[in-house]
């Protein structure tokens, strides 16, 4: 015998795969490695722990926790959110992601326990604020980003204190992260913080240089 009709359980489990739906999509539509099936599935699966944690405590004649076993959720869900973290030399990315399936593991648990109100409210204050908040950042960004760049240089003495030159005549402060020189190949990775403006020209100004043969954002 349940402790909840079965009815309810499979309205929960359904609520939990529409938020985890729901969310899932905003993460699919930007490309992200966790999209609608991964988001469906974690929040499903956090919902259905909490309702065997229910259950098993009911069985026990309520001596039992019914946080336990549902507690190691918030342990688990820790590798599966570092698998989509990828640190570069200079990047981070996927931090976003991660925090995404760590929320909906307690909206999946929130809504196993029975708290469907305040995960469907907390699953739509997610999905709204995932989106402005993108704008937001945009917005930052065209007042002071951080930006990566490679240059491929000619074989030449002089030529990282001419790079260097043109960023102080646009008073950006760069700052030589590596150089590899290899040949008649020369490469050198700077980074920097600027407006998009600002980034925008200083890379016409890097194009147009004498002994640049490339850029490439990274």
């Amino acid at each position: 015998m349940l402790a909840e009709p079965f009815g309810t359980y499979v309205m929960r489990l359904l609520v939990a795969l529409a938020i985890g739906g729901a969310i899932g999509l905003e993460r699919e539509f930007k490309g992200k490695p966790a999209g609608l099936r991964t988001n469906m599935l974690m929040c499903f699966g956090a919902c259905l722990i909490m309702i065997i944690s229910i259950e098993v405590a009911r069985m026990r004649g309520g001596t039992a926790d019914p946080g336990r076993i549902a507690a190691q959720v918030v342990t688990g869900i820790g590798f599966l959110g570092a698998g989509t973290i990828i640190r570069s030399r200079f990047h981070v990315a996927g931090l976003t992601t991660a925090a995404t399936i760590w929320v909906l593991s307690a909206l999946g648990l929130a809504v196993g326990a029975g708290y469907l109100l305040l995960a469907v409210v907390g699953g739509a204050l997610i999905t709204m604020t995932l989106t402005p908040i993108t704008y937001v950042e945009r917005a930052l960004k065209r007042r002071r980003g951080y930006y990566v760049v490679q240059l491929d240089l000619e074989n030449r003495d002089g030529i990282i204190g001419s790079i260097l030159e043109l960023f102080s005549e646009m008073h950006i402060h760069g700052t030589v992260q590596d150089i590899n020189r290899s040949g008649t190949n020369w490469t050198a990775v700077l980074d920097y913080y600027a407006s998009m403006p600002d980034h925008e020209r200083l890379i016409d100004r890097l194009s147009s240089a004498s002994g640049v043969r490339g850029i490439r954002e990274i």
